[in-house]
């Protein structure tokens, strides 16, 4: 199954590009859906590690070999089989060497008419990178580049496909336009929050180097495009993040197409009617918008060294679960410097709820996101528990302060986890929450909304 999608994009956006840009777009769509093939030779969604590994490779033996080689663990190579069955490793850009001459060639050819020194000089990193393997020269220039209003990422990033390790990048690609007033309010939004939060020694960077943009996608390709990310941080890799910054990326068109698809649907669907009536659509979109630009911002307030080494293949569950709760718990600093108000922070975390049902969705038709669910089940599972959440004749909850009351709650002890707790804490914790079940009570109601 092909692993390209396009968006439409508004009018006004379109527009803001320059002649020279629109004449560089062509190119860079080109290369980006070359990554199609790429990715589905990585994807493989019957094997826990994917088409990273060997089908037959039982775990212990990964781990005894990668004793002896260290680059079996490495996140740009492909471990397969030698003549003698033994497991030996091929660089990415090696294995898919065929794959990435087109698309280095028609980053070249960009790069060639560009008027903008920084792209340009980006353009020619890429290409160049893609072919030897050097990911943070990407990084660098990509960070680098400024008064761009086209954009272009490829390269390996998110590790969700490997289920074994959460090590493996996978390959995605996207081309899109910035969207300048929507970045405006995204940064804004930003300075409120990181001036209000306090520093912690273990956090991986400070929130004075992490920027956000806005984006309208034109094309989405390989692993962003199978799971429909809204936002996004880039780099991924740590050390380039600690040396050059960061960048959060809203993908607006993403954003509304699923807002309208799944997200007021859904709303629509699991709300009891009275509860949903005091409550526009247009507030639920508005909700949502706040919800993902929270979830991304906050992603970067709880970046803790070594969480990923302790809590192994538990973090990128918590690390979910930790966002989503988090965000609302930040909001409050939003109410309180009056970026919205209190009605606007309900909408949000209905939203949220939305957004774990969408999660139940996704995983029906394609569980590549299945670390997503697992993170929203626990949140949701929590809240039930505690009665901050009712269901008869629907969702809804007892009152606003106890709903946030326990999200509150629910966000400390994620918070705490992530900073120092144990691989056995987080699995006690995940064995008493992590159920499907309640969530699947509603399959039949959400029967005629697709992903």
């Amino acid at each position: 199954m092909t692993s390209i999608r396009f968006f439409k994009v508004p009018k006004n956006i379109e527009n803001l590009l320059t002649p020279n840009e629109k004449e560089l777009r062509p190119y860079l769509i080109a290369a980006v859906k070359g990554v199609d093939k790429i990715f589905r030779l990585q994807e493989n969604n019957v094997n826990n590690g994917a088409n990273f590994y060997p089908r037959d490779a039982v775990k212990y033996e990964i781990e005894k070999a990668a004793k002896k080689n260290r680059e079996i663990f490495s996140p740009f190579t492909i471990v397969k089989r030698d003549k003698n069955g033994q497991l030996k490793t091929i660089p990415y850009h090696q294995e898919y060497a065929k794959f990435f001459r087109p698309i280095a060639e028609n980053l070249k050819k960009a790069a060639k008419i560009s008027d903008n020194k920084s792209f340009k000089d980006y353009l020619k990193v890429l290409s160049q990178s893609l072919l030897d393997g050097s990911y943070e020269k990407i990084d660098q220039a990509w960070l680098n580049v400024k008064k761009s209003n086209l954009d272009v990422v490829i390269g390996p990033y998110e590790r969700y496909l490997d289920k074994l390790y959460f090590v493996k990048r996978a390959y995605q690609g996207c081309v899109s336009i910035l969207d300048p007033e929507k970045t405006q309010r995204a940064q804004k939004i930003r300075d409120i929050l990181y001036s209000s939060i306090i520093e912690k020694p273990l956090r991986v960077i400070p929130p004075s180097i992490v920027d956000v943009q806005a984006k309208q996608p034109l094309i989405f390709t390989g692993f962003l495009a199978r799971v429909m990310f809204t936002q996004q941080h880039l780099p991924s890799n740590t050390k380039s993040v600690e040396k050059y910054g960061s960048r959060i990326l809203g993908y607006i068109s993403c954003l509304e197409y699923k807002f309208e698809k799944m997200i007021y649907p859904i709303f629509k669907t699991v709300f009891e009617k009275s509860f949903r009536e005091r409550y526009s659509k247009k507030l639920i979109k508005n909700g949502s918008y706040y919800h993902i630009l929270l979830h991304g911002i906050v992603q970067h307030l709880h970046r803790y060294r070594g969480s990923r080494h302790r809590l192994k293949e538990l973090f990128p569950i918590l690390d979910e679960a930790n966002t989503a709760a988090s965000g609302i718990q930040c909001a409050k600093y939003l109410v309180l410097k009056g970026a919205i108000d209190q009605k606007e922070l309900e909408a949000i975390m209905i939203a949220q709820i939305c957004w774990i049902f969408s999660e139940l969705v996704y995983f029906r038709e394609n569980n590549s996101r299945e670390v997503y669910l697992k993170g929203d089940a626990l949140t949701y599972n929590f809240l039930r528990e505690k009665g901050a959440l009712l269901e008869k004749n629907g969702i809804s909850w007892p009152n606003f302060a106890k709903m946030f009351f326990e999200m509150e709650n629910l966000a400390s002890i994620f918070t705490a986890f992530l900073e120092r707790g144990s691989h056995e804490d987080v699995e006690k914790f995940l064995n008493k929450y992590l159920s499907y079940e309640p969530l699947e009570a509603f399959n039949d109601k959400l029967a005629e909304i697709n992903a």
